[in-house]
């Protein structure tokens, strides 16, 4: 217990050394990530609008996504050494893609869709699994916002903020929701045709996420057009999708 204290009251010591602008950008940085996050929840919740998913499950997902991030960052180094791969190589950016898009799952599927009286439908999967995707995408903005809001930059704030918010956010939706459907196709099925399913929508999401990073990664004015082109094509393309899963049905 006196250990437990000493480490809060250090903490407390560095919370209190810490300029008071400097938690303020922090806030600022938190709110500009959060907000546009909170706001696409609320929309794709109406893709559930028949059913009735306990709201407590669907924050901790989403808390659960922001946790992530912190998760996947580790990871996403130690692969670097793992495979030897180069910053910015196809080859990586696919893998760091399938890193996220497996700790998203890992994180939905510990907080929901172990849970046979949460997940009790097969567009369920969708629900966490976005609110998961969506919580990354929180966090990520969040971060993402620090720089230039540290350097006082409020026009390259606001640029970046509206980039994730129409671009970077609706990818986590695109990706994390085909995988999403795979994971609902195999709500009936048995375990190895759930574990079956599941890779085909994690190899998925995979493409789907290192298209649209590798199309950014040499980004021009043409190319960013692509890159959110193609993102808007895929949410079409997923809402079409959810309506058939919404129709499974158990035979």
């Amino acid at each position: 217990m006196a250990n437990l204290l000493n480490i809060i009251s250090g903490y407390l010591e560095i919370l209190h050394s810490v300029p008071l602008f400097t938690i303020e950008t922090f806030m600022y940085a938190l709110i500009g990530g959060v907000l546009p996050a909170v706001f696409w929840l609320w929309f794709w919740m109406h893709e559930s609008n028949d059913h009735h998913e306990p709201k407590d499950i669907i924050f901790l997902s989403f808390i659960a996504g922001m946790i992530g991030v912190f998760v996947v960052y580790p990871l996403q180094k130690i692969s670097v050494s793992l495979f030897d791969l180069m910053d910015g190589n196809l080859s990586a950016i696919y893998i760091w893609a399938i890193i996220e898009e497996a700790v998203k799952f890992g994180a939905a599927w510990l907080v929901a869709l172990r849970l046979k009286n949460v997940y009790d439908q097969p567009i369920d999967s969708f629900i966490y699994m976005m609110s998961v995707a969506l919580g990354f995408a929180a966090m990520e903005n969040t971060l993402f916002l620090l720089t230039p809001l540290f350097n006082g930059d409020m026009v390259a704030s606001v640029l970046t903020g509206t980039a994730r918010f129409m671009g970077a956010s609706l990818l986590h939706v695109a990706a994390s929701g085909v995988f999403s459907v795979f994971v609902g196709y195999s709500f009936y099925k048995k375990k190895l045709g759930k574990v079956s399913w599941a890779l085909v929508g994690l190899i998925a999401a995979g493409i789907i996420h290192t298209i649209f990073n590798y199309i950014i990664v040499i980004s021009d004015e043409q190319n960013m057009f692509i890159a959110f082109s193609f993102v808007w094509i895929s949410i079409i393309l997923l809402i079409l999708s959810l309506e058939k899963v919404k129709m499974i049905k158990k035979f």
